[in-house]
């Protein structure tokens, strides 16, 4: 197998990216569930509960998301694109609260490096390899399937 088509040298090509805009995600929600439930639900004694179960849902979502990008779906950066939008306008709003300066900075720039990230080249080339591979396996797919149906 050729070096540039091999699987190690796609990794180390792309996996930096594609790890750095995953964790800038978890970042960006981390801090805006934190920020959230510290102004919009300071009074609320269950907001420990609420903040798990809101934290859960959108961790398994955008797993989810990341994995349907992957799989070279064009849909799935679509999703990481509105969490990372959702993300920066829930916490915009809080600063009318006064929250830490250092809590809500951060709230702001892991959904706006996420974006950026997003956008950047590697990023945007990992996504136009990763639907070159998936549209590969729908060939072999139909191949095998039209050689099944011949015998």
């Amino acid at each position: 197998m050729d070096r540039k088509y091999s699987l190690n040298a796609f990794l180390a090509h792309y996996f930096p990216t594609f790890i750095c805009a995953f964790f800038l995600a978890c970042f960006a929600l981390s801090a805006s569930i934190s920020l959230v439930s510290s102004t919009y639900f300071r009074g609320d004694p269950e907001r420990g509960k609420y903040s798990f179960i809101v934290a859960l849902v959108l961790s398994l979502l955008l797993a989810l998301s990341h994995f349907v990008m992957i799989r070279g779906r064009s849909w799935g950066v679509r999703a990481i694109v509105v969490f990372y939008l959702v993300c920066f306008l829930t916490v915009l709003p809080t600063y009318g609260y006064k929250p830490h300066p250092v809590a809500y900075g951060t709230g702001l720039l892991f959904p706006m490096l996420g974006l950026l990230l997003l956008n950047s080249k590697r990023h945007r080339e990992m996504r136009t390899q990763l639907v070159e591979i998936r549209r590969q396996r729908e060939l072999i797919r139909q191949a095998s399937k039209a050689s099944r149906t011949q015998r």
